[in-house]
């Protein structure tokens, strides 16, 4: 029967493979908006190109969960790891997925360069990629606290979302001339708002790997702490994606 040391290693082996993951994931989510702000269609398209890629490393990841969990039958705090390895992973994936979509938006947007930054898309992408990272450290340090501000980041993204599609709404019925621009911003906002939902979930997914607690639908748990509410967050976005003009 396999040893501790050996479930350590393919434990090991495992997260290693999922930090591959986030990193890469990472690279898209700054391509595909680099390509957006700029609009850059060479650039776009290999972000769309290199997401199969993050499709063959999603199936590497679940083969290496299936190979842990037949090897040696994981119990209690490993089993968690296991489990939200294969959630982790899946929301990972997801988020490359949306990076494409990201992409293939900016053939569209290289003709009216000017107008994404009339919204607070950039801004949107900012604090989405911010949470990106923040997430992928919390769950390579198992820092709950660190997942939990990720958790509570989301809320500000989906307010940005929200003013983001009033903008574009507005400016369609106010008769705007590039209505077909306006449509594909509104599905880059709400791709971004999507990268963030996911990140939120690798964050809740570190939370119940650490704490064993599930933070997920809390309305419907009796048994809920309000001193666990997430707090408010005041610190400034790194201002990577944000254009000044």
């Amino acid at each position: 029967m396999p040893n501790r040391s050996s479930l350590d290693q393919e434990l090991a082996s495992l997260r290693g493979l999922i930090a591959d993951m986030a990193n890469r994931v990472d690279e898209q989510f700054a391509g595909a908006m680099n390509a957006l702000l700029q609009g850059d269609v060479n650039l776009a398209e290999q972000v769309v190109a290199a997401d199969d890629a993050i499709d063959a490393l999603e199936l590497r990841i679940d083969q290496q969960c299936e190979r842990i969990l037949a090897l040696h039958a994981p119990v209690a705090v490993d089993l968690r790891m296991l489990i939200m390895a294969v959630k982790i992973n899946t929301d990972f994936e997801r988020i490359g997925d949306h990076c494409r979509n990201l992409s293939r938006n900016a053939r569209h947007l290289a003709d009216a360069p000017g107008l994404l930054n009339q919204t607070r898309l950039p801004k949107m992408a900012d604090m989405s990629r911010t949470m990106l990272r923040e997430a992928e450290m919390a769950f390579l340090e198992n820092d709950r606290l660190k997942a939990r501000k990720v958790i509570a980041r989301d809320l500000q993204v989906n307010r940005l979302h929200e003013e983001t599609f009033e903008t574009l709404v507005g400016m369609c019925e106010d008769g705007h001339e590039q209505a077909e621009v306006i449509a594909h911003l509104l599905t880059v906002s709400k791709s971004l708002e999507r990268i963030s939902d996911h990140a939120k979930n690798v964050a809740q997914s570190v939370v119940f790997m650490v704490e064993g607690r599930d933070l997920r639908h809390r309305g419907v748990q009796d048994d809920e702490d309000p001193s666990t509410n997430f707090p408010s967050l005041d610190e400034p976005s790194t201002g990577e994606f944000t254009q000044k003009t």
